[in-house]
């Protein structure tokens, strides 16, 4: 199943493709290089290799999960890894979604987060959300995710907020601040590309900021809040 996913024709077509891909100045993560990527990856600390600290953590939960996730809602969250995030939302979900790329995540996180009424857990293909109902969530969560995916993929994801979110719904996202000019995977995304896609799928840019708690703790890449109207 994975195969269809991966790049074919051993190391010498994969050396090709990347060469193109630089040619062509487009960013190497791809949907199918992603899938590769975290398939293969050694999740065995469920993602906490990149937490900076113990008191970046905790503030990421405290001054940007918390304010914005309230206790009760509604949650989908788009690529968990090993859920290090789906760990404080699920305490505060009426229900959660979580939703993944990578087979292998989502059989991780139910390892994990076991299953129940309270949680569901989806395989994509890196884009769609079409098996969400209409209006169903109140909240959309996703941190160290779309720092990794295209831009294309990003909207594709984005214009399907407006529909699955309740009207005053929100998104928090992060994602990448400057395109391919930063380093790590980073995807062709922008500040301001996320702005005209929010604009162009009817939700409304609340905020966007990089730094927080006074700018004690800040990113290389941005978070964004949006809402549905």
């Amino acid at each position: 199943m994975l195969d269809n996913y991966y790049f074919g024709g051993g190391n010498l077509l994969r050396s090709i493709h990347r060469v193109a891909q630089r040619f062509r100045g487009v960013p190497p993560n791809t949907l199918a290089a992603n899938l590769k990527k975290w398939t293969g990856y050694d999740w065995s600390k469920s993602g906490e290799e990149w937490t900076v600290s113990p008191a970046w953590k905790d503030s990421v939960i405290r001054e940007i999960l918390e304010p914005n996730i309230p206790v009760g809602s509604s949650i989908l969250e788009i690529g968990p890894g090993g859920g290090r995030w789906t760990e404080h939302l699920l305490p505060r979900a009426n229900s959660l979604v979580v939703v993944d790329l990578t087979p292998e995540c989502i059989r991780l996180c139910q390892e994990r987060f076991g299953s129940g009424s309270k949680i569901k857990y989806f395989v994509n293909d890196g884009r769609d959300l079409s098996f969400i109902p209409d209006m169903s969530l109140d909240r959309i969560w996703s941190f160290d995710v779309f720092v990794h995916i295209q831009r294309d993929d990003i909207e594709k994801y984005v214009s399907q907020f407006s529909r699955i979110l309740s009207p005053g719904g929100v998104a928090v996202i992060h994602h990448a601040a400057h395109g391919t000019q930063q380093k790590g995977w980073r995807s062709d995304m922008t500040t301001e590309e996320m702005c005209r896609i929010a604009d162009s799928c009817g939700l409304t840019v609340v905020q966007q900021f990089s730094r927080w708690k006074g700018g004690q703790f800040n990113l290389g890449d941005v978070i964004t809040i949006l809402a549905n109207s």
